[in-house]
């Protein structure tokens, strides 16, 4: 079992932190990933639930540079809004 808000290192430069919207088409929860360490990209932030967007804040310490969409579904896209407003990041695809 995935644990929804806890950063997990997939390798040196790639983390993964799982929303907590568990369902038939999310599995566990949607992957938000987030890219390097001093200057991060957030790809596919996620659904706009407040504790998801605080843990990819967190896991970004302020260092995050862009947010990258993918596409727009309900539960990869709408936290951009929020991690934009919070960080001044650049969004790219929203």
């Amino acid at each position: 079992m995935l644990d929804h808000g806890i950063p997990f290192r997939l390798n040196s430069r790639v983390r993964r932190v799982v929303a907590p919207n568990p369902g038939v088409m999310t599995g566990a929860g949607t992957n938000t990933y987030l890219l390097g360490d001093e200057q991060v990209a957030v790809l596919d932030p996620g659904p706009a639930i407040p504790s998801h967007i605080d843990a990819i804040l967190e896991a970004g310490a302020g260092n995050i540079k862009w947010i990258v969409c993918t596409h727009t579904h309900p539960d990869h896209s709408p936290a951009w809004q929020a991690v934009h407003e919070a960080t001044g990041a650049e969004v790219l695809g929203a």
